[in-house]
């Protein structure tokens, strides 16, 4: 899985207004009228939103910038999850206001892509001071 950035950005601020973060998440298919190849072919995508949405989950609780959202890998790959009092840690709320601004998030993205700098959060951190800090020159 790669990492989406947009998609934190996202799950953070769902978080933030209190939305459900978990209704990204597709129903799994069911078997019915498609044939066994249509069915595998959506299960697999079923499996791959999944796999992303719960993946980025559990980045941000793993770095401590979420409580209350419960990720769970299994052996086999699946999932499990669920929430108790979704909210965001006092480092999720500075890092998502670090990316909040849509032209602040923009000129992060664009300023590491021309420094030649993957994003980390690290990176998202420093470019969003640099660039508050020629904002206020």
């Amino acid at each position: 899985m790669k990492r989406d950035w947009d998609l934190l950005r996202k799950q953070l601020t769902d978080i933030e207004d209190e939305k459900n973060v978990l209704e990204d998440i597709p129903d799994e298919p069911k078997w019915s009228t498609q044939t066994a190849d249509e069915y595998e072919q959506q299960l697999k995508e079923y499996t791959a939103n999944v796999s992303r949405i719960a993946g980025h989950l559990e980045m941000l609780i793993n770095n401590g910038y979420v409580e209350g959202v419960h990720v769970s890998r299994g052996m086999d790959g699946h999932f499990s999850y669920g929430l108790s009092g979704p909210r965001l840690t006092m480092a999720g709320h500075d890092l998502l206001d670090t990316m909040r601004s849509t032209t602040m998030w923009e000129t992060i993205k664009a300023t590491a892509k021309s420094k030649g700098a993957e994003l980390t959060f690290d990176v998202i951190k420093t470019i969003g001071a640099h660039v508050l800090a020629k904002m206020f020159q």
